[in-house]
């Protein structure tokens, strides 16, 4: 199913919450909001929108309101922008129609009606991007990789999946945002000139440019933003800096993979809040298990478990089965990957990842699956 994803820009809330509730069906997902702000249209551009719904009350559009959509649509090729508002007018209808707004809706539309006017638009944009054979970038995706205790493999999970979609010509960035036990540098063999400590404290701000400059690049093709090389360098790294990041590099990279320590502080909270997927990782022991309940319960009340998946690491014979996981959580497992000691260990301490070190071994065939399926779920959504 071709899913249709929508942002929603509006300065009240009020407009946000309607527009929210007057999208339907299960073909059309909402997949960002942002406020009529110049910084605001970085992230539109990140979050690669097939429609953006912007809305306002009639009496609050003006001039520069209508040149900050002109720019939101030049900027997002192929994204068709509609306009809802309280009260429409002639001439508000063709200063929208001057500067490239589809249509304009009243704000008290109904539902199902105001969702198949977006699939019309969506349509037509398609249409149109087709006849002129041009071709629309494809949306970025952000993944957590969170462990819901330590010693459950999720670094070497989040590193070896970074590999493993890069061997496939995805253009990959790994961010260790473990700040002050993150380690995905030794697992890639990579010594950092710099860190997400010197992207954050840059005097000019957190741009596309300087994160291109911060990376390190590995050999497989991943670019790495590594974490501060002291525990005690964290601090450095604040919540704006976290959105502003993400905000950046979703323009830019496909898959962009997010390694958390097992803790709740507000960089991981932060990263949650932003990402579309959360990989839950865990192993089949009951410490697992009580870290699972804990951990989705904080993800309800932050209004994200409908974006956790569960991963099932260190896969082996035990005494709990994982379809007993699956009934005590009720969620199904989205990938299981193998235990294999002897191979990861030896991966760990050569700073080879096993899905080049060892090709053909069990866990990274499974690792390679767990890849390919978030290939086929990404090219789907898309």
């Amino acid at each position: 199913m071709n899913v249709i994803n929508v942002v929603i820009v509006s300065n009240e809330t009020q407009y946000k919450v309607k527009v929210k509730n007057m999208i339907t069906g299960d073909d059309m997902a909402i997949v960002g909001y942002a406020e009529f702000k110049e910084e605001a249209k970085i992230r539109i551009e990140g979050y690669v929108p097939d429609v953006v719904v912007c809305a306002a009350n009639s009496t609050t559009i003006d001039a520069d309101t209508l040149e900050f959509i002109k720019s939101v649509q030049y900027q997002n090729t192929g994204t068709a922008i509609v306009l809802v508002t309280d009260k429409i007018n002639v001439n508000l209808v063709n200063a929208a129609a001057r500067i490239g707004i589809r249509q304009v809706f009243e704000a008290d539309m109904e539902p199902e009606a105001f969702s198949n006017a977006l699939r019309d638009v969506y349509a037509l944009e398609q249409q149109l991007m087709s006849q002129l054979n041009i071709s629309k970038r494809v949306r970025s995706k952000v993944y957590c990789f969170y462990g819901v205790k330590g010693g459950v493999g999720t670094s070497s999970l989040a590193t070896n999946t970074a590999v493993s979609l890069a061997d496939q010509g995805k253009k990959v960035l790994l961010i260790d945002l473990d700040l002050q036990h993150g380690d995905d540098n030794l697992l890639l063999n990579i010594d950092p000139k710099d860190t997400i400590v010197e992207l954050s404290r840059d005097p000019d701000g957190i741009s596309i440019e300087r994160v291109n400059s911060t990376v390190e690049m590995h050999e497989s093709g991943v670019s790495v933003l590594c974490a501060p090389k002291l525990p005690e360098y964290a601090d450095y790294v604040n919540v704006n800096h976290i959105n502003k990041l993400i905000e950046n590099v979703r323009s830019y990279f496909e898959y962009i993979l997010i390694d958390l320590g097992a803790n709740f502080e507000d960089s991981t909270l932060t990263a949650l809040q932003n990402c579309d997927t959360i990989f839950l990782i865990a192993t089949l022991d009951l410490p697992c298990l009580k870290g699972l309940k804990a951990t989705l319960n904080i993800l309800n009340r932050m209004k994200v478990d409908t974006k956790a998946k569960l991963i099932i690491n260190k896969n082996t014979s035990s005494l709990i089965k994982i379809n007993e996981f699956e009934n005590l959580l009720q969620r199904r497992c989205y990938s299981t990957i193998i235990s294999d000691r002897n191979i990861v260990n030896k991966a760990m301490n050569s700073g080879i990842p096993f899905i080049s070190g060892s090709p053909r071994s069990s866990v990274s065939r499974d690792v390679t699956k767990f890849a390919n399926l978030m290939i086929t779920d990404k090219e789907e959504r898309n």
